[in-house]
């Protein structure tokens, strides 16, 4: 399931992915809160959804650290039915987010077209920044030789947790064209401390069973992926 949502917000924290994840936590609290308490009760494990966040003629505040805009488009994606029910459930009952320095009010909403993957190759473009780090958390970029395995690794482990499999095939980088991108977050284990993460944006041409690509689709790729990062669009299949 995937959801478009138009936001009436003009200010938002440079590092604003935990601001965005808080929103999305209190939809899926609104909508379900068994179910939210499931999915964050305590244990460090993936969530099965990713988002992207789209600003609409932005301009970066650098004194203060915030970006000002028109109005901004957040897009939710998730492979897992109850969660984008409660979302959307959630979101069906709010009007507005009364944050106390960044609220926001809801314009529309809408469930976004799925594009059905059905091949083994797909072309991805990365919404936000894919974020790959070998066993020692040391960033590798899409140079880097053990790329392609650590990210094997990676999404093996986030299947086995998710789905309770790991993938029917390894994925395979056929094609590329990604540029490093390094981003600025904070999150309440950072004791107000800012922290970079480098990721890469771009295009990616991936090869690997349909199945396991669709939920790539949906749930994103990479670490990170339900605190805005790895949202990939199909734009080409095979």
């Amino acid at each position: 399931m995937r959801f478009k949502i138009l936001l009436d917000v003009q200010k938002v924290p440079q590092a604003y992915r935990m601001y965005l994840l808080s929103f999305i936590k209190e939809m899926l609290k609104k909508g379900d809160e068994d179910l939210y308490n499931q999915l964050y009760d305590g244990k460090k494990k993936p969530k099965p959804f990713t988002f992207s966040f789209y600003m609409n003629n932005f301009n970066l505040l650098e004194e203060t650290a915030e970006y000002e805009m028109k109005n901004a488009t957040l897009i939710f994606s998730t492979s897992d039915v109850r969660v984008g029910v409660a979302f959307f459930n959630g979101l069906s009952i709010t009007q507005k987010y009364d944050h106390p320095e960044y609220p926001l009010k809801i314009i529309s909403k809408q469930i976004a077209h799925e594009k059905p993957i059905t091949s083994n190759v797909v072309t991805f473009n990365i919404l936000n920044g894919l974020l790959v780090e070998d066993k020692m958390k040391k960033t590798l970029l899409i140079s880097n030789p053990s790329f392609e395995q650590e990210f094997n690794i990676i999404t093996n482990k986030q299947f086995q947790a998710l789905y309770g499999r790991p993938l029917y095939e390894p994925l395979k980088i056929c094609g590329h064209c990604l540029k490093k991108q390094v981003i600025k977050e904070t999150n309440r284990h950072a004791n107000g401390k800012t922290l970079f993460y480098t990721a890469q944006k771009g295009v990616i041409k991936l090869q690997g069973h349909p199945e396991d690509l669709k939920l790539l689709y949906l749930d994103g790729a990479g670490l990170r992926r339900a605190q805005g990062y790895g949202t990939l669009e199909a734009i080409q299949l095979g």
